[in-house]
């Protein structure tokens, strides 16, 4: 439970503070939740009706951990923490919009494809994309206005064709509730009169990562009573992809009625640590200056190794966490944070040859990724010839094919008594275009069945079945998209994984043991975090709001850190500022030399900084901290 003893002069101030706008500039490992859960706390106390506002579900609920134990039972006042979404939908509901949330991204897509997104440039997942970016800047199927060029125009109208089948079928997207509770706010001020008496005071944590609407409707609650405290730290912001947006906040701390506090001191990281950290951020022009105060001792020195490749640099962080482990260290103290999902790759196989015990982000292992399993159906289908193996890569890449062809597959196969590959050469499809896919498909695996027999690795085989089948123009069209899950730059990375073994059937083994520790991490995943212990193998995105003893920042080179794809480099910056925060004792950087068979540099971000590269020797492991409990040294959020 949060206390009021060991506040520092910056906590205690933002605390205390009572009425009027307020902005709260928090450093990494500042104890920013702390300081929001004792101001609610003491408000509520006194008869307040706290709004707290939070970024994610997980939040909310160590929120409300850490509040409610301190708000007694027979006080007049009251504490809402919500995260901005789940509070929209309660205001939608109250006013009668009950149009049930789309949650299947299954029927999402067919949504799209009904209102024909798969034919614009992108295809349906640059659509969907498109569309919820520009919800999360405040845009609308109906205010958009495409400019003269086709292919905007085009979209334009695929969008509003796409809101009309939401609409007809009675469903909206989380971004929905957001635009709605806007709308909602404009069009009928009697609502927002209602709603905005029932908070007197707006506490919205993470604000740096808010996107426009979100900010339209805290600042809209806290228009009567002007109590609203944005806090928030603008050098950890990372979604400007999702529509973020620090200059609200910057806007909001610069008017001359905010009262603006600064969280300087860091409870979290060692001095080594900080300086790194505060010497990297420093490069971002137009920032908002902030001394750090560190409060810990030196510590070891932030240390920085280059390597070959993704697989050498796999090997050596293994190497480097079993000796940790062997000085004293938990697996749990440790971490291995990239930019990219497809980096995770020569770690999750690496680390099961080494029987290092991981954890992977909440999106799964590589193997799991549709991409990335496709490839490896087809693998496995030419060691075996198997019924299931087929069937799973039927349509991946897609064919349109339904899941009756199929079925028809299997029922003709097990009346003759053989295999589906053995009938597929006379098998008949329902109608002319399946039955076009299924020859085509047939083609296709003969093709690479007669060629399989000269290659000289598993690599080549990857490279092969991706040619052959056409994955790269597929993604390309379909699912390439996504920033933060790079499909085409996975099997680049599945594929140059490959080459180091001889044979398809002994990469095949090394992945089986990856997906036996997958499963065992499954299981263990039902018990509690901190019964796990368990190395952490996650994207910079994912560890927001965490931290570790030991931070190993992998591939800080170009084209992963800053990402080849990245177009706003700042932000670039910042996700490298978010993995280092997390470091409490030790942090290791890494940069590779080659990259997908490509030469890269090391990372621009460590230009300017007074690190070198240090030699491939072993170091000895660095002393790390007793586990400290006291609560004014607790930063982030856990969870």
């Amino acid at each position: 439970m949060a206390s009021w003893q060991d506040l520092n002069a910056g906590q205690k101030a933002a605390a205390m503070h009572d009425s009027g706008p307020a902005a709260v500039y928090a450093g990494p490992g500042s104890g920013k939740t702390r300081v929001v859960a004792l101001r609610a706390a003491r408000l509520t106390e006194q008869g307040a009706r706290i709004l707290v506002t939070t970024f994610t579900n997980d939040a909310t609920e160590e929120m409300r951990a850490r509040i409610k134990p301190m708000v007694p039972r027979s006080c007049l006042g009251e504490a809402t923490i919500s995260t901005m979404h789940a509070l929209c939908l309660k205001i939608l509901k109250e006013k009668g919009l009950n149009r049930k949330l789309l949650t299947d991204e299954g029927q999402r897509k067919g949504l799209a494809e009904a209102a024909l997104a798969m034919e614009l440039e992108d295809g349906v997942a640059g659509f969907l994309t498109r569309s919820s970016y520009l919800k999360n800047i405040g845009e609308t199927a109906k205010t958009y206005k495409p400019d003269n060029s086709y292919e905007d125009k085009e979209f334009s109208r695929v969008w509003k064709a796409f809101e009309k089948q939401k609409k007809d079928r009675g469903v909206m997207e989380f971004d929905d509730l957001l635009v709605e509770v806007v709308n909602l706010f404009r069009h009928e001020p009697a609502v927002l009169a209602d709603w905005s008496s029932r908070f007197t005071h707006i506490m919205v944590d993470e604000s740096q990562d808010m996107n426009r609407p979100q900010y339209i409707i805290a600042l809209a609650l806290g228009k009567q009573s002007h109590n609203v405290m944005l806090v928030g730290d603008p050098d950890q912001s990372l979604y400007a992809f999702r529509g973020a947006d620090t200059l609200t906040f910057r806007q909001f701390a610069s008017y001359a009625a905010t009262r603006v506090y600064e969280l300087r001191e860091n409870y979290r990281s060692t001095r080594a640590v900080i300086a790194f950290s505060d010497s990297l951020i420093r490069q971002e022009e137009g920032r908002h200056p902030m001394f750090f105060v560190p409060t810990r001792e030196d510590g070891a020195p932030v240390r920085w190794n280059v390597y070959a490749d993704a697989e050498t640099e796999a090997l050596a962080v293994g190497d480097e966490i079993l000796r940790l482990v062997e000085g004293g260290a938990s697996f749990r103290d440790i971490s291995v944070l990239f930019r990219v999902n497809a980096q995770a790759e020569a770690f999750e196989r690496n680390f099961a040859a080494l029987e290092i015990p991981y954890i992977t982000s909440k999106s799964g292992d590589f193997y799991s990724r549709k991409e990335v399993a496709g490839i490896l159906a087809y693998l496995e289908f030419f060691e075996s010839y198997a019924d299931e193996w087929l069937l799973g890569f039927l349509n991946l890449p897609s064919r349109k094919l339904s899941y009756s062809v199929g079925a028809d597959m299997r029922r003709i196969a097990q009346f003759r008594n053989k295999s589906i590959w053995e009938i597929l050469p006379d098998f008949t499809a329902p109608d002319l275009k399946s039955h076009k896919a299924v020859r085509t498909m047939l083609n296709d695996l003969l093709d690479i069945k007669e060629r399989l027999n000269g290659i000289r690795s598993a690599g080549e085989a990857v490279r092969l079945i991706r040619q052959t089948m056409g994955f790269d123009s597929w993604l390309k069209i379909s699912e390439m998209n996504d920033r933060d899950n790079d499909r085409i730059q996975n099997l680049e990375q599945m594929q140059d994984a490959a080459a180091h073994y001889p044979t398809i059937k002994a990469y095949l083994e090394a992945i089986h043991k990856v997906r036996e520790d997958a499963e065992r991490r499954k299981q263990e995943a039902k018990k509690k975090r901190k019964e796990t212990d368990s190395v952490t193998v996650c994207t910079g995105h994912s560890a927001k709001g965490l931290e570790w003893k030991v931070v190993f920042a992998v591939g800080w080179s170009e084209q992963l850190l800053p990402h080849r794809k990245a177009e706003i480099i700042d932000e670039e910056r910042r996700i490298a500022y978010v993995i280092a925060t997390r470091a409490k004792d030790y942090l290791s950087i890494s940069s590779l030399q080659n990259w997908n068979n490509a030469t890269v540099e090391p990372s621009r971000f460590l230009k300017g900084i007074n690190i070198k590269p240090a030699e491939h020797q072993e170091a000895p492991p660095p002393i790390l901290s007793e586990e400290v409990v006291e609560e004014a040294t607790l930063g982030g959020l856990f969870i």
